[in-house]
This record gives C-alpha cells, sequence and structure tokens, in this order.
C-alpha cells in the first residue's frame, strides 16, 4: 500500500484573541471525520482519548490557549479558543456577577491553559480540586460552569457535532417547558395573590401548559404567620382552570411540620403536581419525612453543587424528583454524573434554569441525554432577560410553551463576540 508523503504544511501557531482562517480542505476533512465519528457511535460521552487520537492524525492535539470570562450587564460569559483559534462559549452562574468574570480571569484561566480540549474529565478535576478550598458551591461553581459549558461547545465545533452527540445522544428531540415566576417583585416587595394570577395567565397566554409559582417565602421568614402560599396558589388555579399543571415552590421557607400540612392543602384544595424545596436545602432528614408524608412529588436540589451531595439528596432526602442546575453544578461533566445518579435510583429529573441564553442551551444539550428528564423542564419564558439576546446572532426557536434541541455544532449559539466585549464591565 503506497503511503502519503509527510505534509509540508506548516504546523498552525498558537493564537491569542483571534480566531485563525481555516481552509476549506481542512473543514471537509473536520466534517468528514466528524461524520465518522458519529456513524462509530455516539456511546464516547466522557471518553476523551478517542477524540484526541482522531485531532492527532488530523493536525495535531487541539489545546487550549486562553479562557476570558466577560461580565455584561445581567449575565456572565465565558470564552475558550483553541490553539487553531476555534472559539467555545458557555455562560457562568449569574449571582456571581462579575465576581465569577474575576474569579476565571484571575485564578482558573492559566490551569487549562496549553492543556487537551477533549480531556473532559481531567479538566472538571483540575478546575474544581485546585479551587475547592474557596468553597467547592457558590462563585467557584458559577465559575467553573462557563468553562465547562464552553469547552462543550468547543468541542462541538471542532468536531462540527452538536453537543448532544457527544455526552450520549439524546433520548427526546424536543421538550414541554414549565412557565416559573416569583412572587418576589425585586423592588423589596411581594406580588399580590391577584398579581400572581395575572402573572400565571401571562404564562398560560404565551403556551405553558404548566406553571410553577416559587414564593420566595425565606426572603421573608420562616414558618410566617400570614402564610401567602394558600391564597397565592387559589388565586392563580382559579385563574388558569384545571387543565393546567401547577407546581408551588416554598423555597426553602418552611419547617417539617408546616411543609407537611401545607402540603397537604395544596394537594386537597389546588391540586399540585410537584411541591419543590418545601424546607432548607440541606436539611435532608426533614425532606425525607415530607416525601414520605405526601403523595404529590416533592423535589429539590437546585442548590446542590456535586455528587457527592445529589447522592446523600437520593439516599437520606428520599425526593422523588431532582432540580440539577448545570450553573451551579460546575458545568455539563458533572451533570453527567448526576444524571447517572438519578437514573440509577430511579428518580425523575427537572432542571433549575432561569437563564435563556447559553444556560437554557446548555440544559437543552444536557436534558436530550438524560434517560429520566422525561418531565416539563424550567424557562423563564421568552420575555424575561430578553435583552440579553443582543449579544447572539439568533435566539433559540421557542414554540408555545416547548423547545427543540439543537442540532448545529456546538452548543448551537453564536455568539457576537464583539458586542460581548464591548459592553464588558468585568
Amino acid at each position: 500500500m503506497r503511503r502519503r508523503p509527510p505534509s509540508t504544511t506548516p504546523p498552525i501557531p498558537r493564537v491569542h484573541r483571534a480566531v485563525a482562517i481555516r481552509s476549506g480542505a481542512s473543514v471537509a476533512r473536520r466534517r468528514f471525520l466528524a461524520n465518522a465519528l458519529a456513524m462509530a457511535g455516539g456511546g464516547l460521552a466522557l471518553a476523551a482519548t478517542p477524540w484526541s487520537g482522531l485531532f492527532a492524525a488530523e493536525r495535531g492535539q487541539a489545546k487550549i490557549a486562553e479562557i476570558r470570562a466577560y461580565a455584561v450587564p445581567r449575565a456572565v460569559y465565558v470564552q475558550v479558543i483553541a490553539d487553531d483559534g476555534t472559539e467555545g462559549w458557555g455562560e457562568a452562574g449569574h449571582e456571581g456577577g462579575a465576581d465569577s468574570a474575576r474569579l476565571v480571569n484571575g485564578r482558573l484561566d492559566s490551569l487549562l491553559e496549553g492543556t487537551d480540549v477533549f480531556a473532559a474529565e481531567a479538566a472538571w478535576d483540575r478546575l474544581y480540586f485546585e479551587a475547592d478550598e474557596l468553597g467547592p458551591a457558590g462563585l467557584v461553581a458559577y465559575a467553573m460552569s462557563g468553562i465547562d459549558c464552553a469547552l462543550w461547545d468547543l468541542r462541538g465545533k471542532l468536531l462540527g457535532l452538536p453537543v448532544w452527540r457527544l455526552i450520549g445522544g439524546k433520548y427526546r428531540d424536543e421538550f414541554d417547558l414549565y412557565g416559573s415566576f416569583s412572587r418576589d417583585n425585586g423592588e423589596g416587595g411581594f406580588l399580590t395573590p391577584a398579581e400572581c394570577a395575572a402573572r400565571a395567565e401571562s404564562l398560560v397566554a404565551l403556551g405553558f401548559k404548566t406553571i410553577k409559582v416559587r414564593m420566595a417565602i425565606r426572603e421573608e421568614r420562616r414558618d410566617p404567620a400570614d402564610d401567602p402560599m394558600l391564597p397565592c396558589m387559589r388565586a392563580v388555579r382559579r385563574a388558569v382552570g384545571d387543565d393546567v399543571a401547577l407546581y408551588a415552590d416554598p423555597n426553602e421557607g418552611y419547617s417539617v411540620a408546616r411543609a407537611i400540612r401545607v402540603g397537604r392543602q395544596l394537594e386537597e384544595e389546588v391540586g399540585i403536581r410537584v411541591y419543590e424545596s418545601p424546607v432548607a436545602a440541606f436539611n435532608l432528614d426533614g425532606l425525607a419525612e415530607v416525601a414520605d408524608a405526601l403523595d404529590v412529588e416533592v423535589a429539590a436540589g437546585e442548590l446542590l453543587a456535586t455528587r457527592w451531595q445529589f447522592r446523600d439528596l437520593l439516599t437520606r432526602g428520599r425526593v422523588d424528583v431532582i432540580n440539577p442546575d448545570v450553573a451551579v453544578l460546575g458545568g455539563i461533566t458533572e451533570g453527567k454524573k448526576v444524571a447517572a445518579l438519578a437514573e440509577a435510583f430511579d428518580k425523575g429529573i427537572a432542571a433549575h434554569n432561569a437563564r435563556p441564553t447559553l444556560l437554557t442551551a446548555a440544559h437543552l444539550h444536557y436534558l436530550a441525554s438524560c434517560r429520566t428528564a422525561d418531565r416539563p423542564q424550567e424557562h423563564p419564558g421568552p420575555e424575561r432577560l430578553k435583552e440579553l439576546w443582543r449579544f447572539f446572532e439568533a435566539p433559540l426557536p421557542w414554540a408555545g410553551g416547548r423547545m427543540r434541541v439543537p442540532d448545529a455544532p456546538g452548543l448551537g449559539l453564536r455568539v457576537d463576540a464583539a458586542r460581548v466585549r464591548a459592553e464588558a464591565i468585568a
């Protein structure tokens, strides 16, 4: 068999803050290799070695050249650039704001520079175990999520494949969504029962068939004497009728005894389907008492940041549904481990997600690959934070309470990088 002579093409130099222009032949080779990989089987979910070998055969191993976070008003976006100039984008947890961006740019970025783009597990571990003494949850996890999701976006773009193909394929092409809103009006006050009813009606008019009311009870005080739960939920039920499914979320505002008493009333009088976060997030024994006492499904987990915390939630808390959030978990990589736990314990997954752009895209790919994510998934609705779409060439398609899983390479969104940089506040 005749051997091809060695290539005389010089290696592509390392680039920073620039996108290298690749030839049509290179793109064609990459598409061919991506298709070959897809036909070989999508079960390579988190196995990095075959991909590394594939790229070594084509043009040398893909390396991380630069990581940069940008805090813009009301979001934090993270850019990862490979050594050929290809860019991946992810979204960090928003609660950290500019502090999340500073953590990425001042500490986490250098940890991965020069490492293999496709070493998903090693990259996550390096970030986590280098920063865990700062606290494994909260700001560290928020910052990690932006990097991890950006890396998955980058891998998909390098291979010309959507992320869901890289993390195990998909069980579903589209999702029912549930509309979610908070009784906290964001101005130091709270919506009245009539205002909650009107907000629910507006979401139903957009096509949502399931509504969740976040009662924000913990923002007032634990077990308030003038409890707003039943008046608000009764008003919402009257407004939307019996055909709309309702979820109630006390936001961890109850003691165990109050949670059980109110939960029974919500079952009997309002007909709720899911009772989310009824007691403090880490009161696992209390969660188990509530779950054992009620017939309605009890859900929890939106504040948990690791597989180990979800293990304890499932073994001790005994909830029916878990609410992972890839922004809290440090990204899709850890999310897949939590999904495996849910499957092992035969528990449903309904993600916590209040961000409409890159985090919604990340959740769509993630949830498509999770066997037990077979229920409506949270979405803030097309109006909330819609101003963030100015940073993208086009929004995710919205179809009346349902969304399709993107098929474009990576996470499926194209970022206006120039605008992100121009409006960055940190």
